[in-house]
């Protein structure tokens, strides 16, 4: 079964990842004391704002950030330039519900990777475990955990310090984290109870309108609990080979090449399948193609090679492609890899091709022999 990441490994992977980030002009790298997430994500919501009459340029100005940072997909923002953002556009725009409204209108794209990933699940709570793999590589500012019940699960829902008693920044991270559960299982999924922190606000009724379900102010954590029903909802359009974005990217790397050798195409398959979650076991993988691990195992030594070697080579194929595509920052193109930190992708890509990630996205690659 695919190895969900949990948040240490998670907080492992931002401590020994700073090195590979690259400066952020008015920024901190992930190495620096002070959290930050994807610029070209962490904006998403505030760019909204645009329809109240706020201009994107004075939100980018007051943040600090530039448009050509927006367009680097390696760059970072600050969460305390996130901080200053937010409350520029809550005192200008005047609107009671503006976290809500900019949540609600969240889509799973607007998450970069994560969202690619959550599409990729089957189901609802399979989707939500691929977010929380995936949020604090979005956003230091996001942090997801699913808490378990008798049957219902808790959905829990942190940010930094620096947002997490600015009610417009909660209100639209748990309204987004609805809204997007409601798209990608094309249901009007209701909580069974949410929870804030923060005592309960005179526009009260927005919350009812956009939640449907009793909320709870004043309760020692943020979050909604929702069934185990909801949670077992298949994901509508459920990525499947040859369909989303980074199974159309992989289509011609993973495309049968040795009529002579079906088992080791059928693994690269299977394989990228299951990396945004973690590298599967060779019994899941044996399991998927329908055969026992050691029959697997015999199969792949008799075409020379083994699981971790073919495992390797996609890794191998991959990258240049992920890279090219301009999309995915470096992190998000080794956790599409399954590697479960940015620094052994930069050792792998490094031993292969002879330069960092960075180096090769901003040079000429064609010197590189892939």
């Amino acid at each position: 079964m695919a190895r969900v990441v949990r948040d240490q490994r998670l907080a492992s992977w931002q401590r020994g990842n700073g090195d590979q980030m690259g400066p952020v002009r008015g920024h901190l790298t992930a190495r620096a004391k002070e959290p930050s997430g994807l610029a070209r994500l962490a904006l998403v919501h505030l760019e909204r704002t645009a329809r109240f009459g706020l201009p994107r340029a004075e939100l980018l100005r007051e943040a600090g950030v530039t448009e050509d940072q927006l367009r680097d997909p390696d760059a970072r923002i600050a969460v305390s330039a996130l901080a200053r953002l937010w409350r520029v556009a809550t005192a200008r725009v005047r609107e009671p519900a503006l976290g809500l409204s900019l949540g609600g209108d969240a889509r799973p794209r607007d998450l970069g990777l994560a969202g690619h990933a959550m599409m990729a699940g089957s189901t609802v709570g399979g989707a939500l475990r691929r977010l929380a793999r995936y949020g604090r590589l979005v956003s230091d500012a996001l942090l997801v955990q699913l808490v378990p019940g008798d049957g219902p699960t808790w959905v829990r829902l942190d940010v930094q310090p620096a947002l997490r008693t600015f009610r417009p920044a909660l209100d639209a991270r748990l309204a987004a984290l609805l809204s997007i559960c409601r798209e990608l299982s094309g249901a009007p999924i209701a909580p069974l109870s949410v929870q804030f922190p923060y005592p309960r606000p005179d526009n009260a009724e927005d919350y009812q309108r956009l939640f449907r379900a009793p909320i709870e102010f004043g309760a020692a954590a943020t979050g909604f609990l929702l069934s185990r029903d909801d949670l077992a909802r298949p994901v509508v359009g459920a990525s499947e080979p040859g369909e989303g974005y980074l199974a159309r990217l992989a289509a011609e790397v993973l495309r049968p090449v040795d009529q002579e050798r079906p088992v080791i195409d059928q693994v690269r398959r299977v394989l990228w399948q299951q990396l945004s979650e973690g590298v599967p076991e060779l019994e899941e993988v044996g399991r998927r193609l329908g055969m026992g691990p050691r029959t697997l195992q015999r199969r792949l030594r008799a075409r020379g090679t083994t699981f971790a070697g073919v495992l390797m080579q996609l890794r191998r194929d991959m990258a240049p492609s992920l890279l090219r595509d301009g999309q995915l920052a470096v992190t998000e193109v080794a956790y599409a890899l399954g590697y479960e930190d940015a620094t052994s992708f930069h050792r792998s890509f490094r031993r292969w091709f002879g330069q960092s990630p960075r180096s090769f996205r901003r040079g000429d690659s064609s010197t590189v022999a892939i």
